[in-house]
């Protein structure tokens, strides 16, 4: 299905209501918006519980404290390297 619409004055686009209804988007429905290298905007539903589900399959078992730990400890040190003018 193809649609042609319009951008708002504040940058904002309507999805025509019967894509909406197909594909059981509402208020506050998360997207993933994504721009080609041949200039096409893509833009994928994001579905919450279908990650959410896959994280906890992911994750079942594993130790998160300690994943949250090690991948705080690569950000500070990613900070102090990179941006060392933040932390003066």
């Amino acid at each position: 299905m193809r649609e042609i619409v319009e951008v708002d004055k504040s940058g904002r686009i309507t999805i025509p209501k019967s894509l909406r209804k197909e594909l059981a988007i509402g208020a506050r429905t998360k997207f993933i918006l994504a721009k080609t290298s041949q200039g096409l905007l893509l833009l994928q539903k994001l579905e919450t519980m279908e990650i959410a589900q896959k994280l906890e399959e992911e994750l079942s078992g594993k130790n998160i404290d300690g994943i949250v730990k090690q991948v705080r400890k690569e950000i500070r040190a990613k900070i102090k390297t990179s941006y060392q003018d933040l932390l003066t």
